[in-house]
């Protein structure tokens, strides 16, 4: 997930200002960065590695596939959004979008988001009236934060095209209560 894909949705950033390489960030913070995902979890250790450990995958072109170990003493993993839109039927299937779908989810599917809001402004620009519709998907989805902070993107872009009366705006949410996300609640 890139928090500024809210932007790239609604045209005040593009794709190359939220994405760029990792690499020399974190070689420049002294911190060592291992392109890889995490398949296990071993937060007690094995009978052969005494420290908790994750079991990674190799994501680096020049090594994919390949599988390693990584010890720690403390973990924070930060899992990210795993795209499911076949789970809401009509949205589309697995990761990919439907035909009548918009998503800020990834950058290039805030790009395509950002070119279906100005297709729409400039049908109210026109004199045509446009239905809205900003939500989530099925019940467990726990990205509300950005469907949240998008439709206010939206609402500022269609006020500084002048046609914010011509925008029929409405919010789908299975949150109760804001930080509810959609789940009964975060419970701590």
């Amino acid at each position: 997930w890139i928090p500024s894909n809210i932007w790239v949705g609604v045209g005040q950033m593009t794709k190359e200002d939220v994405t760029f390489d990792l690499a020399p960030v974190y070689k420049k913070a002294g911190i060592t960065y291992i392109q890889a995902k995490a398949t296990e979890i071993y937060p007690e250790g094995s009978a052969t590695v005494e420290k908790g450990f994750v079991t990674v995958e190799s994501t680096d072109p020049e090594t994919a596939g390949a599988v390693s170990t990584v010890e720690y003493d403390y973990l924070v993993n930060a899992t990210g959004p795993k795209l499911n839109f076949g789970k809401t039927p009509g949205l589309g299937e697995g990761s990919e979008l439907g035909e009548h779908t918009v998503s800020v989810c990834t950058a290039d599917h805030a790009v395509h988001a950002n070119e279906k809001l100005h297709e729409a402004i400039e049908k109210m620009k026109g004199g045509t009236r446009q239905k809205i519709l900003v939500g989530t998907g099925h019940g467990m989805c726990t990205c509300q934060g950005a469907a949240f902070e998008y439709i206010f993107n939206i609402e500022h872009e269609l006020n500084k095209a002048g046609v914010r009366d011509m925008a029929d705006i409405k919010w789908i949410s299975n949150e109760s209560f804001l930080g509810d996300f959609g789940m009964g609640g975060l419970h701590m």
